[in-house]
């Protein structure tokens, strides 16, 4: 009884007493927490079996069994205890207590694994980051023209689309400007092809260099590029597109006469769309080919 007293609470010890029948007289805390709602705690020592044990015991009261002893439970968990089985008259004593070096080993394979998990993670994020650096470097590279660095058709689709929501969404005004190479075909017909690519390449940096930190700069097609120009209105605008135009007028490219540009700006309006508002400024291009070219003409002011 004073045994019992002892070890009641203690759950890091394992204590029971069993009828020679298999019926369960008496547990601690310890056996307790092991049968987890067991029925039939005498089948739960699955090595050694108590019921073979008693079969070769014909003393009725001897230590029948000491060393390692496995207990299972009805969710198939096991575990592994070092102990002593006892017969008792007419009852059979289980006192055992974890087995320690099965405790160490597993926390030592914990310790492996939640080591062997954290350079898991740590190589997961630095894969993530790398993907994602990556994503973004392919779509810049889907979104770059590639001749002349600026954005290409793709770009100015995108961008102009969110521009026109941008701007009816807070009532701010937008504007682009367009601008075609004048007597382009003349360069590549006199100089080549590379010249003309050179040609290309030089309107790219120029534009670049203009732009402010909200413009964008895309090549539309061939000789043609566009300028979208945030929160600008049209006179603005027009004074940016005249800036472009001197500086092409006055760059110097090796080995290529002087190159000119002419440039239709138009501004949005209510309503209008982004295809619509590319027809205008190409509508205000044409015009400035028309009268004699290397100049800035503003488009008309309502949707075509």
């Amino acid at each position: 009884m004073e045994l019992r007293r002892a070890l009641e609470t203690m759950t890091s010890v394992v204590y029971a007493e069993f009828e020679l029948g298999g019926e369960l007289r008496y547990s601690n805390a310890g056996f307790r927490r092991l049968l987890a709602g067991a029925l039939s705690p005498w089948n739960l020592l699955m090595q050694p079996a108590l019921e073979a044990l008693l079969q070769r015991t014909p003393d009725p009261q001897r230590v029948v069994y000491q060393g390692l002893i496995t207990v299972g439970n009805p969710q198939g968990d096991m575990v592994t205890l070092t102990g002593t089985v006892v017969v008792k008259g007419d009852h059979v004593e289980l006192l055992a207590g974890y087995n320690i070096d099965e405790f160490e080993e597993n926390a030592r394979q914990l310790l492996e694994l939640n080591v062997a998990l954290g350079e898991t993670q740590r190589e997961l994020g630095r894969s993530k980051r790398e993907l994602e650096r990556r994503e973004i470097a392919i779509r810049q590279i889907s979104l770059t023209d590639a001749l002349t660095g600026v954005g290409n058709r793709r770009h100015l689709d995108e961008t102009l689309a969110a521009e026109i929501v941008r701007a009816q969404r807070y009532s701010a005004p937008l504007s682009m400007v367009m601008l075609d190479i004048d007597h382009f075909k003349r360069v590549n017909d006199t100089w080549g092809h590379e010249a003309g690519d050179r040609v290309l390449q030089e309107v790219g940096k120029q534009l670049i260099a203009l732009l402010r930190q909200t413009d964008t700069a895309s090549r539309l097609g061939g000789e043609e590029f566009v300028v979208l120009m945030p929160s600008t209105k049209l006179e603005d605008a027009m004074a940016s597109a005249e800036r472009m135009r001197l500086a092409l007028e006055q760059h110097v490219i090796d080995n290529v006469p002087p190159v000119t540009a002419s440039f239709g700006v138009a501004s949005l309006v209510s309503g209008e769309s982004g295809p619509a508002m590319l027809a205008r400024a190409d509508e205000a291009l044409y015009a400035a080919k028309h009268e004699g070219r290397n100049r800035v003409k503003a488009a008309m002011q309502h949707p075509i």
